[in-house]
């Protein structure tokens, strides 16, 4: 952390500025943890010269040598073109310079890590690319929201390489150590730097004015002037600034709290603090009611004091003011409809049941970044979605040249990638979000050769990480994740136990709704490397249900047209649940689905499917649902399902009736107070246009006996003119008859007086993980990206009625 950084967030010496809490501490910790990183990025401020490589089509992949260097002022990556038209290896310079953000950045990866360095490492035999190799290639890669493109760069010497990912690692961890607060007061500052348009450092009532309309709040003319003189503390002194008719920093804060007040957390404050002897105070024992009559949490005394210390604004720590008390339902983690413990915490004894009592997350055609039909494949499409902790991913192997089998969309314009390649990437990252078992599902069409070279590949690679223990005669079950911490699965077709070499396979394990008949291939071989590597999930034809041949480890796959016709079916549907308690199934979107659309998720979930696919580049309100149910449990990968998804002899059906005993398995009256919202954005995140008039949509999502209830569906009365802090105050009460499959769902629209609602920002999550009380949820939009500061302050309560 060097010293220009801790200038830009921390106080001037020349005049009162906004000040963050702590962060002088933290960033004196870190220039004593960094000092060599300090090193580092101050040589990185007078900048070096990097080769960009960009793949140009059909002109192949070229090199473009820059200036590099780091603004830590504006917290930015600069460069320009190099200007020497004598430059080495064959590069090109455009005019003008640009920039990227660091905070856009969300890893750094040294080497041949991205699809274009693995073109390289192929073609490193030509000229242009003899004096690359891995030990000076690195690449940044940046948020999904961002829609940058990884930018793969090219160093003159290692060193040279070590001094930008060590500093750029350093700081992005720097970066997202930020708390809540910290991030909001930085938001605040943000704020205050567009609104000065002149860079005087004060704001006038004008530029106070257009801040307004710009953070979507519309007040009359005379209530802002009000305010603002409210906030122009220093007015008496006309010395201090130009007229005393302008916010300094602290004023504006001020400013900015009075625009922002919340009546609704005044109220809970009053109501605590009536019999305190402390006059407007919020003693440590009235947080403790407050904790525990209305949060349902049970701390001690000693805990409370902490929080009032660690979160009260005010000289004295020993008691909550009001704004300390708001500070503290906005900032702290507890405080969120999700508590901190199920979104970074595994349980552990939930992870001893066998796989097949889980739902797992799970990826469809993994490798694509795009449609089915013309999409790029990508690592970065695998890599991605390990990231966002999904535990099982697709590889569609084909045939490639030279003997190496590559993965695309077979019989389509989908572009080709290296079987080995994605499995080095898997190897890299299969681990990084979760410790438990990695699927990989692989659809195989290839030749005898070619599948041994997938099954080389396979153990060269991943070494121990993959799991080749063969099954035990007397093993009637699955093992749990817990036991395959740390282990790659194969998902694949398997030979006969009797098999002795390769042999062919009669059977087709794919739906036949799903598939073109003339893309078919009966009787193709299997190699016995690769059958080898299969054990516990050995990919059968489904033979139906009640089949006595039917083995705890065969897994079938069903398309999204013969799953919804399983389930239509009363009868069937408790089947498919029975034999999802026992063997795993896998859903997949169907064949129509061109576009990358995906299948209702839900359904399936409530059948008990473990593997319902899909696809994850797609941002929808199915891959928002499937974000929120592996929320908990650490963000594993893995939800363990109720018990009567997991008893076979449980009487439950996913259609409706679902047939539950309602002593067993109690039905949930879940009380929903929307109480008001915060810095909801303009439709797609724009700055200017029209004020917004916004309202919630609250649904139920889950079994056919809830969704299909038209009393789970409500939504508020709009807002006016204010997207800034809108106050709703409507409670609603939905009945609940199979609460541990169902969903909440909050979905802030834009109310059109002349055309369609604009969707503005979604949260939903699992009614098993909410928390009861005054919580916060934080909004965000299908692709997973988070709004922040947008947020609905609601209150929940449960009630179980048996």
């Amino acid at each position: 952390m060097n010293k220009e950084m801790e200038k830009l967030l921390t106080p001037k010496e020349d005049g009162q500025k906004l000040s963050i809490t702590g962060w002088a501490d933290f960033a004196r910790d870190a220039l004593v943890r960094s000092h060599s990183v300090k090193e580092r990025i101050d040589l990185l401020k007078k900048g070096t010269q990097l080769y960009k490589v960009r793949d140009k089509g059909v002109r192949g992949l070229q090199l473009y040598k820059r200036k590099y260097w780091l603004d830590m002022e504006n917290l930015l990556i600069h460069f320009s073109p190099h200007k020497d038209p004598s430059s080495t290896l064959g590069c090109t310079a455009f005019a003008g310079s640009d920039s990227y953000s660091l905070k856009d950045i969300c890893e750094v990866r040294d080497g041949y890590q991205t699809d274009i360095f693995n073109k390289i490492s192929e073609k490193g035999a030509m000229p242009k690319f003899s004096n690359i190799n891995n030990d000076t290639s690195f690449s940044l890669i940046f948020d999904k929201e961002s829609n940058i493109h990884e930018l793969d760069l090219v160093a003159e010497d290692k060193e040279t390489r070590d001094t930008w990912v060590d500093a750029i690692k350093h700081l992005i961890v720097t970066l997202k150590s930020l708390s809540h607060q910290k991030e909001y007061e930085l938001y605040l500052k943000n704020q205050f730097r567009k609104a000065d348009s002149n860079n005087s450092g004060y704001l006038d009532f004008e530029e106070a004015k257009d801040l307004c309309k710009s953070l979507n709040i519309k007040l009359e003319k005379e209530d802002l002037r009000n305010l603002f003189n409210e906030a122009n503390t220093e007015k008496s002194n006309p010395a201090s600034k130009e007229k005393g008719e302008v916010l300094n920093e602290d004023e504006f804060v001020s400013f900015y709290y009075k625009l922002m007040r919340r009546p609704e957390i005044d109220e809970i404050f009053r109501r605590y603090t009536k019999n305190s002897n402390q006059s407007n105070r919020m003693t440590p024992e009235a947080l403790l009611d407050f904790l525990k009559e209305e949060q349902k949490d049970d701390l001690a005394i000693e805990e409370c004091k902490e929080i009032v210390k660690n979160f009260e604004s005010s000289a004295d720590k020993t008691s909550f003011t009001k704004e300390g008390f708001t500070h503290f339902l906005m900032f702290n983690d507890w405080q969120e409809l999700l508590s901190p413990i199920s979104r970074t915490q595994v349980k552990a004894d939930q992870m001893v049941h066998p796989l097949s009592h889980y739902w797992i997350a799970s990826s469809h055609n993994t490798y694509l970044s795009g449609n089915q039909l013309t999409g790029e494949s990508s690592i970065d499409a695998y890599i991605n979605a390990l990231k966002w902790g999904c535990r099982c991913v697709e590889l569609d192997c084909w045939d490639g040249d030279e003997g190496d089998p590559i993965i695309y969309h077979g019989h389509t314009l989908t572009s080709k990638i290296l079987f080995k390649d994605v499995v080095e990437a898997c190897k890299k990252y299969a681990f990084e979000k979760s410790d438990f078992p990695l699927i990989f599902s692989i659809e195989n069409h290839c030749s005898l050769e070619q599948q041994d070279r997938m099954a080389e590949h396979l153990v060269s690679i991943l070494g121990d990480m993959l799991y080749t223990e063969l099954i035990q005669d007397d093993e009637k079950n699955m093992p749990s994740p817990m036991s395959l911490r740390g282990k790659i699965l194969v998902k694949a077709k398997r030979l006969p136990p009797s098999a002795t070499g390769d042999d062919d396979d009669n059977e087709d394990e794919s739906d036949d709704d799903e598939r073109d008949e003339s893309k078919k291939k009966k009787d193709k071989k299997i190699s016995k490397k690769l059958s080898d590597l299969v054990n516990y999930i050995h990919a059968v034809h489904f033979p139906g249900f009640n089949n006595n041949d039917a083995k705890f480890f065969h897994m079938s796959s069903f398309g999204e047209s013969k799953t919804k016709k399983i389930i239509a079916d009363p009868e069937t549907a408790r089947d498919f649940v029975k034999y999802n308690t026992k063997q795993l199934s896998r859903i997949y979107p169907g064949a129509k689905r061109q576009d990358s659309s995906n299948l209702k998720i839900v359904e399936p979930w409530c059948a008990g499917c473990q593997i319902v696919a899909l696809n994850y580049q797609t941002d929808d309100r199915q891959n928002h649902l499937n974000r929120a149910m592996f929320a908990a449990n650490g963000g594993s990968g893995y939800i363990l399902k109720p018990k009567f998804l997991r008893d076979s002899i449980t009487a439950y059906s996913p259609t409706s009736p679902s047939g539950l005993n309602r002593s067993e398995f109690p039905s949930l009256i879940l009380s929903v107070d929307i109480l008001s919202g915060q810095h909801i954005p303009r439709p797609h995140g724009v700055d200017e246009g029209e004020v917004i008039d916004p309202y919630v949509e609250v649904k139920i999502r889950g079994h056919p006996d809830d969704y299909n209830e038209p009393d789970n569906h409500k939504e508020t009365e709009s807002v006016h003119n204010n997207g800034f802090n809108p106050t709703w105050k409507q409670s609603f009460v939905f009945t609940i008859k199979v609460p541990e499959v169902a969903f909440l769902e909050f979905k802030v629209k834009d109310h059109s007086h002349s055309g369609k609602d604009q969707h503005l920002g979604s949260y939903a999550i699992r009614i098993k993980d909410t928390q009861e009380g005054y919580r916060r949820a934080y909004l965000l939009d299908y692709s997973g990206k988070e709004l922040k500061p947008a947020s609905l302050f609601v209150k929940i309560n449960k009630r179980w009625i048996k």
